[in-house]
Parts: C-alpha cells; sequence; structure tokens
C-alpha cells in the first residue's frame, strides 16, 4: 500500500512540475531579482550623482520639504525617504487625486540632487520595480487574470513541494549522495540536493505567495459568509492602518519637519529615521509620521511617531490592533518580501531564490534525461510532445536570463527621449525571449543548449564594458567613489557571466566525449561484422561433419 502510494505521489509529483515548471521558473527568477529591486533600479538610472556626503537627516528633509512646498503645492499627502544602504538618493513622492472611474491617484516619485534641491532628470525606465511586480503580474496581462494564473501556478508549486517530501523516504541520505559520472542518476541527486537545502524556503515563499492575495482567492467563502460592513471590518483586522485626522480646510501654517523630528530622536535615542509621510498639508490638522527602520517582523508601535505639523504636540496613538489572524498573515507577507532583513539577509534570501530557481530547473531537465534512451529508439524520431518540453526548457532556462540582460542593454542603448522609452525596455525583454524560445525548434537540442549558454555568458560579461561606453557609472568609478551597489551590479554580472561561460564549457566537453566513444564502437562493431561475414564459409564448413555425426547417433 505505501509503495503504491509513493508511486502516485511521484506521478503527481512529476506532472504538476512540468505543466506549470516554466511559468514557475519565471515567477521563481524575476521574484528573487525583486529582492534587489532597488539595487537594480539604481544602476538602471545612472544619471544619479555618485553619493558621498555626511549630510545629516534635519537637513535632508529640509530639502526635501522646501520641493514639496514648491513643486506638491496643493496636494494633501506626501512622503520624504531618507537614503539608506539600499538607495543613498533622497527621493520624495506624492499621489495626485484619483481619476474619475478610478480608485487611486497616479503616484510620482522623484530623484533630488542634495546640493541644489532640484529633481534628478533620469532616462525613463522601469528599473528593478518591474521585473519585481512581473513575478505576480506577468507585465502584459491584466491583474485579474494574472493574480489567477500566479495563484493556480503556486497552489501546484505547493502541492509539488508536499509530494516531493512524501516520495523521498531517504531524503538525508539522499542529500549526500552525488553521482556526477551518470547522467541520469546526476540530475536526480542535483535535483534532490537542491530541494532539501532550502525546503524551507520554498514552502513558506509559495504559502506565503498564496496569502497575499487571500481576498481573492477566497472571494466566494467572503461574499457568501459577509456582508458588506463585515466584510470592510474583516479587512480592516488584517491590514489595520495607522489613524490620521481628515482635512479641515482650514490653512494653516506648518513647523519645519526637520524641527519636529528632533522630539522623535529623543524618543528613538538615535537618528534611525527611514520614510516621513504627511497627511493634510497646510490644514489645521495637518500631521507628520515618522518611521524609523522596521525592527519588527510583523509591527512594532515603536517604530512610528504621529506629531502634528501645526503644535509640534506628540499625538498618542492607538497601536494597530492585529488579531492573531492578523498577526499571522502579516508575518508571512513579511517573510516573503525580507521586509524586516538586512543586507546579509537578503543575501540569503537572494541565494535561496536562486536555489529554488535552479531546482525547477533541474527537474525540468530531469524529465527529458529520463525519457531521453526510449525516444531516441523510436523510428520517426522523439514525439512531439517531448521536443517540445526540451524546447521549452532551453528558451527558458538559458532564453529567460538572456533576456533579462537584453533589458538591460536596452536601458543603456536605447534614444533617451524615446517616446514611450520605459515600455519599449519591456518589449525587447520579452520579443528576445520569444526569439530564443523559438529559435531551438530549428536546432538540434545538443547545440541549442550549448549555443544559447555561449550567448548568455558573452551578454552578461560583456554588459559591463557597455555600461562603461555608454555612462560614466562603471565599474571603475564606482569603486573609486566606494558606491558598492553600482560595483556590486557590474561585478554580479561578470560572476554570471562567469558561470554561464563555465556551463557552456562543461555542455560542449560532454559533447565531444559523447561524440569521441561513439566512434570507436562504431567502428569496432563494423570491424565484428565484416569478421564476421569472413569466417563464416569456413565455419559453416567445419560444422557439417559435426552436425552428421549427431544425426547418426540419435
Amino acid at each position: 500500500m505505501k509503495d503504491n502510494f509513493r508511486q502516485s505521489m511521484k506521478w503527481l509529483h512529476t506532472w504538476v512540475g512540468l505543466i506549470v515548471g516554466w511559468m514557475l521558473f519565471f515567477m521563481f527568477l524575476t521574484g528573487t531579482l525583486g529582492y534587489f529591486y532597488q539595487e537594480i533600479t539604481r544602476w538602471m538610472e545612472p544619471e544619479r550623482p555618485f553619493i558621498v556626503h555626511n549630510i545629516s537627516n534635519e537637513k535632508l528633509i529640509d530639502t526635501a520639504q522646501r520641493y514639496l512646498n514648491k513643486h506638491a503645492a496643493g496636494i494633501d499627502e506626501w512622503d520624504i525617504y531618507l537614503p539608506n544602504s539600499r538607495d543613498q538618493n533622497l527621493r520624495v513622492g506624492w499621489r495626485h487625486e484619483p481619476e474619475p472611474g478610478k480608485k487611486r491617484g497616479q503616484y510620482i516619485t522623484k530623484v533630488l540632487d542634495i546640493t541644489t534641491g532640484e529633481k534628478v532628470e533620469s532616462r525613463a525606465t522601469g528599473g528593478g520595480r518591474l521585473l519585481y511586480r512581473m513575478h505576480y503580474r506577468l507585465h502584459y496581462l491584466s491583474t485579474d487574470i494574472s493574480y489567477w494564473l500566479v495563484g493556480f501556478c503556486s497552489m501546484l508549486m505547493l502541492l509539488a513541494v508536499i509530494t516531493g517530501v512524501v516520495i523521498h523516504k531517504k531524503i538525508f541520505s539522499d542529500f549526500f549522495t552525488f553521482r556526477a559520472k551518470k547522467v541520469l542518476p546526476g540530475w536526480l541527486d542535483i535535483h534532490n540536493v537542491l530541494s532539501v537545502i532550502a525546503l524551507p524556503f520554498h514552502f513558506m515563499i509559495t504559502y506565503s505567495g498564496l496569502l497575499f492575495f487571500l481576498f481573492t482567492y477566497m472571494v466566494l467563502s467572503s461574499n457568501l459568509q459577509t456582508n458588506e460592513d463585515e466584510y470592510s471590518a474583516m479587512r480592516k483586522e488584517i491590514y489595520p492602518r495607522t489613524a490620521h485626522l481628515e482635512k479641515a480646510n482650514q490653512a494653516a501654517d506648518m513647523l519645519d519637519i526637520s524641527t519636529l523630528y528632533q522630539q522623535v530622536k529623543t524618543a528613538w535615542q538615535g537618528d534611525e529615521l527611514s520614510y516621513v509621510e504627511m497627511f493634510a498639508a497646510n490644514d489645521v490638522n495637518a500631521q507628520v509620521l515618522f518611521v524609523r527602520h522596521e525592527t519588527d517582523i510583523t509591527y512594532n508601535p515603536a517604530d512610528e511617531v504621529m506629531i502634528s505639523a501645526v503644535t509640534g504636540e506628540v499625538i498618542t496613538q492607538q497601536p494597530k490592533e492585529y488579531t492573531a489572524a492578523g498577526m499571522i498573515h502579516n508575518g508571512f507577507i513579511s517573510l516573503h518580501e525580507g521586509q524586516f532583513a538586512g543586507a546579509i539577509a537578503r543575501w540569503i534570501y537572494f541565494f535561496t531564490g536562486l536555489i529554488g530557481t535552479a531546482m525547477i530547473a533541474s527537474g525540468l531537465i530531469l524529465w527529458t534525461t529520463k525519457r531521453k534512451p526510449q525516444q531516441m529508439k523510436k523510428p520517426n524520431g522523439p514525439d512531439f510532445g517531448y521536443r517540445l518540453v526540451e524546447q521549452l526548457n532551453i528558451g527558458t532556462i538559458v532564453g529567460l536570463p538572456i533576456a533579462i540582460a537584453l533589458y538591460f542593454y536596452a536601458n543603456r542603448l536605447l534614444p533617451l527621449d524615446m517616446v514611450g522609452r520605459a515600455a519599449w525596455e519591456a518589449h525587447v525583454m520579452f520579443i528576445s525571449w520569444a526569439i530564443l524560445l523559438s529559435y531551438p525548434a530549428f536546432r538540434p537540442a545538443a547545440k541549442a543548449w550549448s549555443e544559447q549558454l555561449q550567448l548568455a555568458a558573452l551578454v552578461y560579461l560583456a554588459l559591463p564594458l557597455v555600461n562603461a561606453l555608454t555612462t560614466d557609472k562603471h565599474l571603475f568609478n564606482s569603486l573609486s567613489k566606494q558606491d558598492w551597489n553600482l560595483a556590486g551590479f557590474d561585478l554580479t554580472l561578470l560572476l554570471v557571466g562567469s558561470c554561464f561561460a563555465f556551463a557552456a564549457y562543461k555542455v560542449k566537453a560532454l559533447q565531444v566525449s559523447n561524440n569521441s566513444s561513439k566512434r570507436p564502437s562504431t567502428q569496432s562493431s563494423k570491424q565484428r561484422v565484416k569478421q564476421g561475414k569472413a569466417q563464416l564459409p569456413a565455419t559453416s564448413g567445419s560444422l557439417l561433419p559435426v552436425q552428421q555425426a549427431h544425426k547418426e547417433q540419435c
């Protein structure tokens, strides 16, 4: 019974992983890049100045407030984002009133030059946020369709993780087993190791991803069991917000935010400010919310201080009241996004995300490797389904990283004044990916693997050179200015390119080894056939007397 159950789980694990494997690879890769979306955006906006300063938060706040008073006049709510280790620029943002028929207005964000106080004119780009948003919005599809499609794939991923644990009865011994010289067992061992080494992360990231759209996937249940008021109350339990007064429509002069910040520094015992939110600006009810870098995985009331922008009094806030369900929900969301993560924790997220991506890739390759000997024996060659899977494997596992690199190339090479420039960066990526998906259909699989790996190595290794030829934010300048975000991006490109170059070398060497091992065996078989034909008459003649004697004895 156990064997039958385990075999059924193995069948389910195999086919569930294959059906959504390519979509999951796309989601994992782009989602993993999202852990450094701010650093990617910084690289894709080379017009931003190098940041070498020790300016106090008070001066930065004054610079931002002057800009907002001038350029965001009449806007009730706006934000100030202080420089941090991930984004060393001073940024401001505000949201316009929604257009008729829309729930939310357009959010505007600007990067400010801290010396002049004016905005930095950067090229139009989707930046790292576009890559991050693609892992759950899929870019071209409507949000409703993409949310349901991502949810379907995530549910099957969760099922694949659970069934993967069930089918490995020797999960710990398999973790320490690696049969590199055997192709099929080797890929199986790679898949097992990648699956086990980050198993808690795989489960957490998949389950928490489903919780992101809780009210979308559970809409039928919530609609049947709650009315509109109950539904609104339920959402407030899950997503409580800091309360603030509404605009009184009575103009009033506000105090300088930098002055108000002095009280906050006393409460926090340090200069830990992350960002500032303004509510009802230039109104008698104007309030300023100071938020420091997050110190708790869910919510810490001490991380926020609300002050009246008119009187300067600290406003005692009612702490956000989380239910047990709300705490669990928001804890998982924080874990999924890595909101609390510092530099080291973010790199751990990044590498475990890459391990998850490689796990999916190895599972897809394992499917074709296991069936290849049987498919090659067929008189008409491999089946259409097998060839399609192999083509999608090559075009996705290698083609998608190449397409992402070409997204970065488009950022550097497209004309700066091009209409729809940011959109065309994404168009270049998806057009190139479509070509790379189609290319393996016209080449033998072995050559397609080798050629696309070589192309991947070339585009990643050449990208820092293109960056140096088109901007002043190249590796040598960023190292000399100790701008580690920019330098780290270029160094990561070189590392990724080197990994692809090594993979291309190993694949080429394996192909040469296989070809050379086949040639002698073919020649020896032909020689044996010729020798057999040459000896056949003599052997037949010598056996005749023996056969006749045997008949006579019978």
